[in-house]
Protein backbone atom coordinates (compact mmCIF):
# COMPACT_ATOMS: atom_id res chain seq x y z
CA UNK A 1 0.00 0.00 0.00
CA UNK A 2 1.57 3.28 -1.35
CA UNK A 3 0.95 6.28 1.74
CA UNK A 4 1.36 9.63 0.58
CA UNK A 5 4.64 11.86 2.58
CA UNK A 6 4.50 14.96 2.48
CA UNK A 7 7.62 16.78 4.20
CA UNK A 8 7.80 20.89 4.24
CA UNK A 9 10.79 22.67 5.44
CA UNK A 10 11.01 26.43 6.32
CA UNK A 11 14.11 28.37 6.46
CA UNK A 12 12.97 31.84 8.28
CA UNK A 13 14.83 34.83 6.78
CA UNK A 14 16.00 37.83 9.52
CA UNK A 15 14.71 41.14 8.89
CA UNK A 16 15.42 44.39 10.31
CA UNK A 17 12.25 44.70 12.01
CA UNK A 18 12.34 41.19 13.38
CA UNK A 19 16.10 40.34 13.26
CA UNK A 20 16.02 37.21 15.62
CA UNK A 21 13.72 35.11 13.12
CA UNK A 22 16.27 32.40 11.74
CA UNK A 23 14.31 29.17 13.31
CA UNK A 24 14.06 25.94 10.83
CA UNK A 25 11.37 24.18 11.30
CA UNK A 26 9.00 21.48 9.19
CA UNK A 27 5.19 20.54 8.74
CA UNK A 28 4.32 17.16 7.61
CA UNK A 29 0.89 17.35 6.57
CA UNK A 30 -1.11 20.11 4.36
CA UNK A 31 -4.31 20.21 3.04
CA UNK A 32 -3.05 20.34 -0.81
CA UNK A 33 -0.66 22.29 -2.84
CA UNK A 34 -0.09 22.62 -6.54
CA UNK A 35 3.04 23.40 -8.08
CA UNK A 36 4.74 23.63 -12.05
CA UNK A 37 7.91 23.26 -14.01
CA UNK A 38 8.16 24.79 -17.48
CA UNK A 39 9.92 26.80 -19.59
CA UNK A 40 7.13 29.32 -20.33
CA UNK A 41 6.07 31.06 -17.22
CA UNK A 42 9.66 32.80 -16.02
CA UNK A 43 8.56 31.81 -12.60
CA UNK A 44 7.47 28.18 -11.30
CA UNK A 45 4.93 28.30 -8.36
CA UNK A 46 3.64 26.72 -5.33
CA UNK A 47 0.65 27.14 -3.41
CA UNK A 48 0.28 25.79 -0.22
CA UNK A 49 -2.96 25.67 1.56
CA UNK A 50 -2.48 24.49 5.59
CA UNK A 51 -5.54 23.20 7.55
CA UNK A 52 -7.01 24.99 10.01
CA UNK A 53 -5.43 23.42 12.92
CA UNK A 54 -1.93 21.89 11.85
CA UNK A 55 1.08 21.36 13.94
CA UNK A 56 5.24 21.78 13.34
CA UNK A 57 8.52 20.47 14.41
CA UNK A 58 11.18 23.17 15.86
CA UNK A 59 15.24 23.58 15.38
CA UNK A 60 14.53 21.98 19.26
CA UNK A 61 12.41 19.20 17.87
CA UNK A 62 9.51 20.57 20.31
CA UNK A 63 6.40 20.25 18.76
CA UNK A 64 4.11 23.03 18.42
CA UNK A 65 0.07 21.74 18.34
CA UNK A 66 -2.11 24.09 16.75
CA UNK A 67 -0.11 27.87 16.47
CA UNK A 68 -3.06 29.22 15.12
CA UNK A 69 -5.13 29.12 18.72
CA UNK A 70 -2.15 30.34 20.42
CA UNK A 71 -0.03 33.52 20.66
CA UNK A 72 1.50 32.54 17.73
CA UNK A 73 1.68 35.13 14.90
CA UNK A 74 0.99 33.42 11.62
CA UNK A 75 1.46 35.27 8.86
CA UNK A 76 2.51 38.66 10.13
CA UNK A 77 -1.07 39.73 10.90
CA UNK A 78 -0.20 40.12 14.44
CA UNK A 79 2.58 41.25 16.92
CA UNK A 80 5.25 39.88 17.54
CA UNK A 81 7.74 37.83 14.60
CA UNK A 82 5.67 35.83 12.41
CA UNK A 83 5.87 32.05 12.28
CA UNK A 84 5.79 32.64 7.83
CA UNK A 85 7.20 36.08 5.87
CA UNK A 86 7.68 36.59 2.91
CA UNK A 87 10.93 36.32 1.45
CA UNK A 88 11.44 33.04 3.89
CA UNK A 89 13.20 29.73 2.23
CA UNK A 90 10.60 27.18 1.43
CA UNK A 91 11.15 23.19 0.46
CA UNK A 92 8.70 20.50 -0.31
CA UNK A 93 9.70 17.00 -0.44
CA UNK A 94 6.92 14.59 -2.07
CA UNK A 95 6.14 10.96 -2.64
CA UNK A 96 5.26 7.50 -1.23
CA UNK A 97 6.13 5.34 2.15
CA UNK A 98 5.63 1.40 1.51
CA UNK A 99 6.58 -2.09 2.64
CA UNK A 100 8.56 -4.18 0.34
CA UNK A 101 10.27 -7.25 1.82
CA UNK A 102 9.61 -6.53 5.28
CA UNK A 103 10.98 -3.56 4.86
CA UNK A 104 9.70 0.51 4.86
CA UNK A 105 10.80 2.18 1.48
CA UNK A 106 10.59 5.85 1.39
CA UNK A 107 10.46 7.12 -2.30
CA UNK A 108 10.08 10.87 -2.10
CA UNK A 109 11.54 13.80 -4.22
CA UNK A 110 12.00 17.43 -4.16
CA UNK A 111 9.05 19.25 -6.18
CA UNK A 112 9.83 23.01 -5.49
CA UNK A 113 12.41 24.88 -3.92
CA UNK A 114 11.94 28.58 -3.67
CA UNK A 115 10.54 31.80 -1.52
CA UNK A 116 7.37 32.51 0.53
CA UNK A 117 5.97 35.00 -1.77
CA UNK A 118 2.75 35.69 0.66
CA UNK A 119 0.55 34.25 3.19
CA UNK A 120 -2.77 34.92 3.40
CA UNK A 121 -4.40 36.24 6.59
CA UNK A 122 -7.44 34.26 6.55
CA UNK A 123 -8.23 30.32 7.35
CA UNK A 124 -7.06 28.02 6.16
CA UNK A 125 -3.54 29.85 5.87
CA UNK A 126 -1.96 30.17 2.25
CA UNK A 127 1.68 30.08 1.09
CA UNK A 128 2.40 31.38 -2.15
CA UNK A 129 5.81 30.53 -3.25
CA UNK A 130 8.13 31.19 -6.12
CA UNK A 131 11.36 29.69 -7.51
CA UNK A 132 14.74 31.50 -7.64
CA UNK A 133 13.25 34.35 -9.71
CA UNK A 134 11.80 35.77 -6.34
CA UNK A 135 15.66 36.95 -5.31
CA UNK A 136 16.05 38.35 -9.11
CA UNK A 137 12.84 41.06 -8.76
CA UNK A 138 15.17 41.99 -5.53
CA UNK A 139 17.96 42.18 -6.93
CA UNK A 140 18.58 45.32 -8.84
CA UNK A 141 20.57 45.97 -11.97
CA UNK A 142 23.47 48.31 -12.71
CA UNK A 143 22.74 51.37 -14.45
CA UNK A 144 24.91 50.56 -17.48
CA UNK A 145 25.24 50.06 -21.41
CA UNK A 146 26.62 46.67 -21.81
CA UNK A 147 28.54 47.69 -25.07
CA UNK A 148 27.61 44.90 -27.90
CA UNK A 149 31.76 44.54 -28.64
CA UNK A 150 32.25 43.23 -25.40
CA UNK A 151 29.10 41.73 -24.17
CA UNK A 152 26.85 38.69 -25.52
CA UNK A 153 23.61 38.47 -23.89
CA UNK A 154 24.93 35.44 -21.59
CA UNK A 155 27.96 37.25 -20.42
CA UNK A 156 26.03 39.97 -19.58
CA UNK A 157 23.20 37.72 -17.61
CA UNK A 158 25.88 36.26 -15.95
CA UNK A 159 27.48 39.50 -14.13
CA UNK A 160 24.11 40.83 -13.62
CA UNK A 161 23.08 37.72 -11.36
CA UNK A 162 26.96 37.13 -10.19
CA UNK A 163 25.99 38.93 -6.93
CA UNK A 164 23.94 36.09 -5.84
CA UNK A 165 26.17 33.05 -6.94
CA UNK A 166 23.78 31.84 -9.52
CA UNK A 167 25.16 30.67 -13.23
CA UNK A 168 24.15 31.41 -16.82
CA UNK A 169 23.66 28.93 -19.11
CA UNK A 170 26.04 29.40 -21.83
CA UNK A 171 25.41 26.80 -24.34
CA UNK A 172 24.81 29.51 -26.93
CA UNK A 173 26.40 32.94 -26.85
CA UNK A 174 23.70 35.30 -28.74
CA UNK A 175 24.55 38.66 -29.69
CA UNK A 176 22.25 41.32 -29.02
CA UNK A 177 24.35 44.72 -29.89
CA UNK A 178 24.01 46.92 -27.00
CA UNK A 179 22.20 47.01 -24.06
CA UNK A 180 21.50 49.33 -21.47
CA UNK A 181 20.32 48.92 -17.79
CA UNK A 182 18.54 51.79 -16.04
CA UNK A 183 16.76 51.77 -12.78
CA UNK A 184 15.36 48.20 -12.70
CA UNK A 185 15.49 45.06 -11.08
CA UNK A 186 17.34 42.14 -12.87
CA UNK A 187 13.67 40.62 -13.35
CA UNK A 188 12.93 43.37 -14.89
CA UNK A 189 16.10 43.09 -17.57
CA UNK A 190 14.48 39.68 -18.57
CA UNK A 191 10.81 40.78 -19.01
CA UNK A 192 12.47 43.64 -21.51
CA UNK A 193 14.43 41.08 -23.20
CA UNK A 194 11.13 39.02 -23.33
CA UNK A 195 9.45 41.73 -24.86
CA UNK A 196 11.34 43.30 -27.15
CA UNK A 197 13.22 40.34 -28.30
CA UNK A 198 10.73 37.39 -27.60
CA UNK A 199 13.84 35.60 -25.53
CA UNK A 200 12.53 33.03 -22.77
CA UNK A 201 13.79 32.94 -19.24
CA UNK A 202 13.69 29.89 -16.92
CA UNK A 203 15.81 28.71 -14.17
CA UNK A 204 16.40 24.89 -15.20
CA UNK A 205 18.62 22.08 -13.97
CA UNK A 206 21.29 23.36 -11.98
CA UNK A 207 24.85 23.91 -12.68
CA UNK A 208 27.74 22.22 -11.32
CA UNK A 209 30.72 24.40 -10.39
CA UNK A 210 33.97 23.49 -9.05
CA UNK A 211 34.44 24.82 -5.63
CA UNK A 212 38.19 23.58 -4.90
CA UNK A 213 40.05 20.79 -3.56
CA UNK A 214 38.00 18.90 -5.84
CA UNK A 215 34.60 19.34 -4.93
CA UNK A 216 31.59 20.32 -7.13
CA UNK A 217 28.78 23.25 -6.09
CA UNK A 218 25.53 22.85 -7.22
CA UNK A 219 24.16 26.08 -8.09
CA UNK A 220 20.65 28.19 -9.60
CA UNK A 221 20.71 27.91 -13.14
CA UNK A 222 19.76 30.40 -15.20
CA UNK A 223 18.65 29.71 -18.65
CA UNK A 224 17.83 32.60 -21.81
CA UNK A 225 17.58 33.12 -25.12
CA UNK A 226 15.48 32.49 -28.35
CA UNK A 227 15.43 28.29 -27.84
CA UNK A 228 14.66 26.55 -24.86
CA UNK A 229 17.45 24.30 -23.97
CA UNK A 230 17.15 20.74 -22.18
CA UNK A 231 18.98 19.17 -20.39
CA UNK A 232 21.24 17.00 -21.88
CA UNK A 233 20.85 13.61 -21.78
CA UNK A 234 17.15 13.75 -19.62
CA UNK A 235 16.42 11.38 -16.97
CA UNK A 236 13.93 8.40 -19.07
CA UNK A 237 10.98 7.36 -17.22
CA UNK A 238 8.32 4.86 -17.94
CA UNK A 239 4.47 5.39 -18.39
CA UNK A 240 1.97 2.74 -19.47
CA UNK A 241 -1.84 2.79 -20.27
CA UNK A 242 -3.86 0.44 -18.28
CA UNK A 243 -1.01 1.04 -16.01
CA UNK A 244 0.49 4.16 -13.70
CA UNK A 245 -0.95 6.48 -16.47
CA UNK A 246 -4.17 7.40 -14.73
CA UNK A 247 -6.11 9.86 -17.15
CA UNK A 248 -5.25 11.45 -20.44
CA UNK A 249 -5.52 14.56 -22.90
CA UNK A 250 -3.69 12.70 -25.49
CA UNK A 251 -4.52 12.60 -29.42
CA UNK A 252 -2.85 10.20 -31.64
CA UNK A 253 -2.07 11.53 -35.16
CA UNK A 254 -0.56 10.46 -38.29
CA UNK A 255 2.38 12.55 -40.14
CA UNK A 256 0.44 12.18 -42.83
CA UNK A 257 -2.73 13.90 -41.50
CA UNK A 258 -0.41 16.70 -39.78
CA UNK A 259 -0.16 19.83 -41.38
CA UNK A 260 2.40 22.48 -39.35
CA UNK A 261 2.93 26.02 -40.72
CA UNK A 262 5.12 29.02 -38.72
CA UNK A 263 5.16 32.56 -38.55
CA UNK A 264 8.65 33.06 -38.22
CA UNK A 265 10.33 36.82 -37.55
CA UNK A 266 13.70 37.78 -36.93
CA UNK A 267 14.59 40.80 -35.07
CA UNK A 268 17.42 42.37 -36.57
CA UNK A 269 19.32 45.84 -35.26
CA UNK A 270 20.31 47.93 -38.15
CA UNK A 271 22.49 50.85 -37.92
CA UNK A 272 21.76 54.21 -38.59
CA UNK A 273 23.89 57.79 -38.81
CA UNK A 274 25.11 58.99 -35.70
CA UNK A 275 26.02 57.78 -32.13
CA UNK A 276 24.20 58.00 -28.56
CA UNK A 277 25.47 60.66 -25.72
CA UNK A 278 27.25 57.22 -24.64
CA UNK A 279 29.58 56.82 -28.15
CA UNK A 280 27.06 53.76 -28.97
CA UNK A 281 26.39 53.35 -32.36
CA UNK A 282 23.14 54.15 -32.76
CA UNK A 283 20.31 51.54 -34.01
CA UNK A 284 16.91 50.34 -35.17
CA UNK A 285 14.76 47.17 -35.15
CA UNK A 286 13.81 45.86 -38.49
CA UNK A 287 11.67 42.73 -38.80
CA UNK A 288 12.85 39.73 -41.42
CA UNK A 289 9.28 37.73 -41.83
CA UNK A 290 8.38 34.66 -43.56
CA UNK A 291 5.66 31.67 -43.69
CA UNK A 292 6.97 28.14 -43.85
CA UNK A 293 4.48 25.46 -43.99
CA UNK A 294 4.87 21.39 -43.37
CA UNK A 295 2.99 19.43 -45.05
CA UNK A 296 2.84 15.62 -47.16
CA UNK A 297 6.85 15.54 -46.44
CA UNK A 298 7.21 19.03 -48.24
CA UNK A 299 8.00 22.26 -46.74
CA UNK A 300 6.46 25.74 -48.64
CA UNK A 301 7.42 29.62 -47.80
CA UNK A 302 6.85 32.67 -48.36
CA UNK A 303 9.15 35.44 -47.78
CA UNK A 304 8.28 39.10 -46.83
CA UNK A 305 10.85 41.80 -47.72
CA UNK A 306 12.62 42.92 -44.80
CA UNK A 307 11.06 46.20 -43.48
CA UNK A 308 7.56 45.75 -44.57
CA UNK A 309 4.61 44.61 -43.11
CA UNK A 310 3.65 41.40 -43.74
CA UNK A 311 0.31 40.03 -45.32
CA UNK A 312 0.21 36.24 -44.61
CA UNK A 313 -3.18 34.66 -45.01
CA UNK A 314 -4.46 33.05 -42.01
CA UNK A 315 -4.39 29.61 -40.77
CA UNK A 316 -7.89 27.74 -41.17
CA UNK A 317 -5.90 24.00 -40.59
CA UNK A 318 -3.16 22.42 -38.77
CA UNK A 319 -1.01 23.97 -36.15
CA UNK A 320 0.22 27.13 -36.65
CA UNK A 321 3.37 28.57 -34.74
CA UNK A 322 4.85 32.11 -34.33
CA UNK A 323 8.67 31.52 -33.78
CA UNK A 324 10.88 34.00 -32.93
CA UNK A 325 15.06 34.90 -34.01
CA UNK A 326 17.60 36.90 -33.60
CA UNK A 327 19.52 38.93 -35.96
CA UNK A 328 19.29 36.65 -38.56
CA UNK A 329 19.51 39.04 -41.68
CA UNK A 330 19.14 35.79 -44.91
CA UNK A 331 15.71 35.28 -45.46
CA UNK A 332 16.99 31.63 -46.56
CA UNK A 333 18.33 31.02 -43.34
CA UNK A 334 15.64 32.06 -41.48
CA UNK A 335 13.24 30.03 -43.76
CA UNK A 336 16.09 26.88 -42.83
CA UNK A 337 15.49 27.62 -39.09
CA UNK A 338 12.16 27.72 -39.36
CA UNK A 339 11.58 24.61 -41.12
CA UNK A 340 14.29 22.68 -38.89
CA UNK A 341 11.93 23.61 -35.42
CA UNK A 342 8.65 22.59 -37.44
CA UNK A 343 10.57 19.32 -38.08
CA UNK A 344 10.67 18.05 -34.89
CA UNK A 345 7.00 18.53 -34.60
CA UNK A 346 6.47 16.14 -37.39
CA UNK A 347 5.56 12.74 -36.21
CA UNK A 348 3.55 10.05 -35.88
CA UNK A 349 2.39 9.67 -32.25
CA UNK A 350 0.68 11.32 -29.57
CA UNK A 351 0.05 14.86 -28.42
CA UNK A 352 -0.96 16.34 -25.49
CA UNK A 353 -0.84 15.30 -21.12
CA UNK A 354 -1.77 12.85 -19.35
CA UNK A 355 -1.69 11.91 -15.38
CA UNK A 356 0.22 10.06 -13.24
CA UNK A 357 1.21 9.02 -9.57
CA UNK A 358 3.85 10.89 -7.60
CA UNK A 359 6.05 8.78 -8.37
CA UNK A 360 8.32 8.27 -10.78
CA UNK A 361 9.03 12.46 -10.71
CA UNK A 362 9.46 14.10 -13.42
CA UNK A 363 10.56 17.64 -14.68
CA UNK A 364 10.67 19.42 -17.63
CA UNK A 365 13.54 18.05 -20.03
CA UNK A 366 13.18 14.73 -19.35
CA UNK A 367 12.02 11.81 -21.80
CA UNK A 368 8.60 9.94 -21.11
CA UNK A 369 9.15 6.59 -22.63
CA UNK A 370 5.27 5.71 -23.40
CA UNK A 371 3.93 1.70 -23.62
CA UNK A 372 0.33 0.83 -24.20
CA UNK A 373 -0.49 -3.64 -24.18
CA UNK A 374 -3.20 -2.65 -26.70
CA UNK A 375 -2.58 -0.53 -28.44
CA UNK A 376 1.32 -0.88 -29.74
CA UNK A 377 1.14 1.92 -32.18
CA UNK A 378 1.18 4.50 -29.48
CA UNK A 379 4.49 3.65 -28.10
CA UNK A 380 6.72 5.87 -27.95
CA UNK A 381 9.32 8.02 -26.00
CA UNK A 382 8.69 12.03 -25.29
CA UNK A 383 10.50 15.33 -24.16
CA UNK A 384 8.37 16.50 -21.29
CA UNK A 385 7.61 19.64 -22.05
CA UNK A 386 5.87 20.81 -18.54
CA UNK A 387 4.81 19.30 -15.42
CA UNK A 388 2.13 20.21 -12.85
CA UNK A 389 2.45 18.69 -9.33
CA UNK A 390 -0.56 18.48 -7.69
CA UNK A 391 -1.95 16.77 -3.82
CA UNK A 392 -5.09 16.90 -1.81
CA UNK A 393 -6.34 15.05 0.73
CA UNK A 394 -8.91 13.57 -1.35
CA UNK A 395 -6.98 12.73 -4.82
CA UNK A 396 -3.78 12.20 -3.21
CA UNK A 397 -0.46 13.17 -5.20
CA UNK A 398 -0.48 13.47 -9.21
CA UNK A 399 1.43 14.57 -11.97
CA UNK A 400 -0.29 16.13 -14.91
CA UNK A 401 2.97 16.02 -17.57
CA UNK A 402 2.52 17.76 -20.82
CA UNK A 403 4.71 16.56 -24.07
CA UNK A 404 6.46 17.98 -26.02
CA UNK A 405 7.67 16.02 -28.90
CA UNK A 406 8.96 12.65 -30.13
CA UNK A 407 12.16 11.88 -29.61
CA UNK A 408 12.93 8.07 -30.54
CA UNK A 409 11.32 5.21 -32.23
CA UNK A 410 8.51 2.75 -30.67
CA UNK A 411 9.85 0.86 -27.64
CA UNK A 412 10.03 -2.91 -27.89
CA UNK A 413 8.26 -4.30 -24.74
CA UNK A 414 6.80 -3.29 -21.70
CA UNK A 415 8.10 -2.70 -18.42
CA UNK A 416 8.61 -5.77 -16.32
CA UNK A 417 7.52 -3.59 -13.33
CA UNK A 418 4.02 -3.86 -14.73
Amino acid sequence: MLIVTVKIFINQVPTADFPTRWYEFELDFVNEFEANNSWRDFTDELKITLPKNFAYTDTTGTVVVNPANTATNIGGFSSGAPLFMKGDEITIVAGYTYQLNNQTITDTATIFSGYVRSVTSKKPYTLQCEDNMFKLKQLPAPNKLFLGSKYTLETMLAELVAPLGYAVNQTAQTSIGDFRCQNETVMDVLARLHKDYHFISYFGQPAQIAAGSGLVQSVPQLFCGPFVVYQTPGNTYQFVFQGNIISDELEYARQDDVVLSALAYSINKVSVTGTTKDGATKTKQQRLEALVTYQNGKFTSKINPPGQQADFPANYTGDRRTLYFWNVTDPNKLVALAQAELQRYYYTGLRGKFTTFGVPFVRQGDIAEIYDAVLPERQGRYMIKSVQYKFSVDEGLRQIIELDYRVGDNVDSMPSIY
